[in-house]
């Protein structure tokens, strides 16, 4: 009788195991999809389409599941642009950059409620969805991702009611199943022109800025030359110490009193220059009617120091000396004879 009842516990356990099997593989049959280099789970009751069965599909769905009971449907889609190969990976995306990405899908009507979740080492991005077709409300959920350069959807519908707690949980393992062959871990590939042309334009603004500068500074040293210049001819030409000299050194110009030691050293001085052309006669000539006209000058001078000698002796002469009173001559109106 205990060996029966061990049987019965033995047989029992057994199959709880297998019905805890059954369980964990609720999800049933894996499928692979070769453009994508991704697997996915699909449960068996849902009827399975992909491109290797059905050549025919619509251009953009790698993957189509639907049941009947319960009414939902899956699909796997896949596109690629010059956005997507920009930014490559979602998971390399700065905050900012994702945040972006999220408010440009948010901005559609038809999504809301999005939340964030990794799934085969890859970030998700989660968006309940509505939609109309004619007179039936179409509900489902869409996760969203960028990997090795593709946007890669997984989109679950049910028409007439809203998605219940558990297609909602049965989706969630669908996409939790995913994996991945290969997860590129690129940078963001970024184009050389993109690069190269930012930077020549800053470097010709640079060259052009410095060129104007340079003209703008070269402009304002030419006018503060000019302004010197300008100062230093008026004070030149209001300078009576400038003005002396340039007479001292023109001895054509003989303005003033000379005596006639200078007219004799300025003759003399010019005469004694020596010839440094073929004109030898003719700067003789010059130094001798220099030298005459010093002589006059002399002569002049001298004629004219003596008339004045002559008048200071003749005034020096007639200068007489006061007469003490003592020494006067008596007359008749002399108070000093009273």
């Amino acid at each position: 009788m205990r060996n029966i009842k061990r049987l019965v516990c033995l047989v029992l356990a057994i199959v709880c195991l297998i019905f805890s099997a059954l369980n964990v593989s609720a999800l049933g049959k894996t499928h692979y999809i070769e453009e994508l280099g991704m697997s996915i789970d699909i449960p068996d009751y849902m009827a399975v389409a992909t491109r290797k069965n059905k050549p025919t599909m619509t251009e953009g769905i790698y993957l189509e599941a639907s049941s009947s009971a319960p009414d939902l449907d899956i699909r796997v889609l896949m596109s690629k642009d010059e956005k997507t190969e920009e930014f490559f990976n979602l998971s390399l995306l700065s905050s900012s950059a994702l945040d972006e990405y999220k408010n440009a899908i948010l901005a559609n009507p038809e999504y809301s409620d999005c939340t964030e979740g990794e799934y085969g080492g890859v970030l998700f991005l989660d968006f309940t969805t509505y939609d109309s077709v004619g007179n039936t409300t179409v509900y489902g959920r869409q996760s969203v991702t960028i990997v090795n350069g593709m946007s890669i959807v997984v989109m679950s519908t049910s028409e007439g009611d809203a998605l219940s707690s558990e297609e909602i949980s049965l989706i969630r393992e669908v996409v939790s199943s995913i994996k991945f062959d290969e997860i590129l871990s690129n940078a963001p590939k970024i184009g050389f022109w993109k690069v190269f042309i930012p930077i020549l334009i800053v470097l010709a603004v640079l060259v052009i800025g410095f060129f104007i500068f340079s003209y703008i500074m070269s402009k304002k040293s030419k006018e503060e030359k000019r302004r010197r210049q300008k100062e230093l001819e008026r004070k030149r030409n209001y300078d009576v110490l400038s003005r002396a000299e340039n007479k001292a050194r023109n001895p054509e110009n003989l303005g003033g009193y000379k005596t006639s030691d200078a007219f004799f050293e300025d003759a003399f001085a010019e005469g004694s220059k020596p010839s440094t052309s073929n004109s030898t006669t003719k700067t003789m000539v010059k130094g001798s009617k220099q030298a005459v006209k010093s002589t006059g000058y002399f002569f002049k001078n001298l004629k004219r120091e003596l008339a004045k000698s002559k008048k200071n002796k003749k005034n020096k002469r007639n200068h007489r000396k006061p007469v003490k009173p003592q020494d006067r001559k008596p007359r008749d109106y002399d108070v000093f004879n009273d």
